[in-house]
C-alpha cells in the first residue's frame, strides 16, 4: 500500500509537491496554526474527552479500506499539545488510518493555547457530529458544565442549540444504568427516553422500558401510555374507609402491571367489575401478553 493514497483527498488544498514535502518532514518539526499539511500519526494524542465511546468496527472495516483505496478525503483536526498534537476531531480517521498501515495523516491545525479552550473546542467539534447517539452528546454537554464551568445557556450558546434542548440532553443521564445502554445502542431513540423520564420512579421506567422493547412501540405509543398511565386515578380522600383504600391499592397495583388505566367497580353480594383501557389493537395485544404472563 502507498503513501500516495493517503494524500489524494488533499489535492484540492495543497499541491502534490506540498503534500510530499510535509510528509518527509522530520517528525519534530512543528507545524503552524491555520496550516494544512501531514502529520506523523504518532505526534497525534487521542483526545480523552472524546463524546463517542464506541467505534463500530464493521464501520471501521469499510472507512480503512476506503482510505487505502481513495486516500483520506478529510483532514482531521488537531491543535498543538506540547511537543505533538491533540486530536480535536477525526478520531475514527484516526484509527482507521493506523489500521491501514499509515505512518502520516492529512490534519489542519487549529490555535488553543490553553488545556480549558482545547477542551471546550474538542467537545463543541464532537457535539456537532450527526453520528453521536443521545448519552454521547448529554454527557459531552456535562462535560461543557462541569469541567469548563459555562452555564447551560452558555453552552446552549456555544453548540448552537435551545436551551431546553440541552436541559432535555442532561436529563438522560437521570435515567437507570439499562435505559441508557439501550440508548447508546439505539435500541431505543431519545424519544422514548424523554417520555420515560416522565415516569416518577426507576421502577417504573424500567418497567415500560422493557415493554417498548418487547413490543416494539414507537414514541407516539410511548408517549401515550405514559401519559394515560395516572391520567384518570382517583384522588386520594383524606381518610378513605378501609375497603375503598384497597380497592384503590389494587387499581394501582393493575395500573403498573398493565401500564394503562384500570377501574375496579364493587357492586353487592361481593361481585364486581375490572374496566381496563386499551387505545388501540396494539396495545390490546400488549395487555393480553401481559395478562397471559
Amino acid at each position: 500500500m502507498s503513501k500516495q493514497a493517503l494524500g489524494r483527498g488533499l489535492k484540492a488544498l495543497i499541491s502534490e509537491e506540498g503534500f510530499a514535502a510535509a510528509e518527509k518532514a522530520e517528525e519534530t518539526e512543528k507545524m503552524q496554526e491555520g496550516a494544512i499539511g501531514s502529520l506523523p500519526v504518532e505526534k497525534i494524542k487521542v483526545n480523552p474527552f472524546q463524546p463517542r465511546q464506541e467505534f463500530e468496527a464493521t464501520a471501521l472495516d469499510e472507512l480503512r479500506n476506503s482510505i487505502i483505496e481513495n486516500g483520506v478525503i478529510q483532514p482531521v483536526t488537531v491543535c498543538r499539545d506540547g511537543d505533538g498534537y491533540l486530536l480535536i476531531s477525526g478520531e475514527r480517521r484516526l484509527r482507521a488510518v493506523k489500521s491501514a498501515g499509515f505512518k502520516f495523516i492529512p490534519a489542519y491545525v487549529i490555535e488553543a493555547r490553553e488545556d480549558a479552550s482545547k477542551l471546550e473546542m474538542a467537545l463543541i467539534e464532537n457535539i456537532q457530529r450527526e453520528d453521536l447517539n443521545a448519552i454521547e452528546v448529554a454527557l459531552a454537554l456535562r462535560s461543557l458544565v462541569t469541567k469548563c464551568n459555562l452555564t447551560q445557556d452558555e453552552v446552549a450558546q456555544k453548540v448552537g442549540k435551545n436551551r431546553s434542548t440541552v436541559a432535555n440532553f442532561l436529563r438522560l443521564l437521570k435515567l437507570p444504568r439499562q435505559i441508557q445502554d439501550s440508548i447508546r445502542t439505539r435500541e431505543i431513540s431519545s424519544g422514548h427516553a424523554r417520555a420515560l423520564i416522565n415516569l416518577p420512579s426507576e421502577h417504573l421506567q424500567l418497567k415500560v422500558w422493557r415493554q417498548i422493547v418487547s413490543h416494539q412501540l414507537s414514541v407516539r405509543q410511548t408517549e401515550a401510555l405514559v401519559n394515560n398511565m395516572f391520567k384518570d386515578k382517583p384522588k386520594s380522600k383524606a381518610a378513605p374507609e378501609p375497603r375503598a383504600a384497597q380497592i384503590g391499592q389494587i387499581e394501582s397495583q393493575l395500573r403498573e402491571r398493565l401500564a394503562t388505566k384500570v377501574s375496579l367497580i364493587e357492586k353487592k353480594g361481593g361481585q364486581g367489575e375490572i374496566h381496563i383501557k386499551y387505545f388501540s389493537g396494539e396495545d390490546l395485544d400488549r395487555i393480553l401478553d401481559l395478562i397471559g404472563q
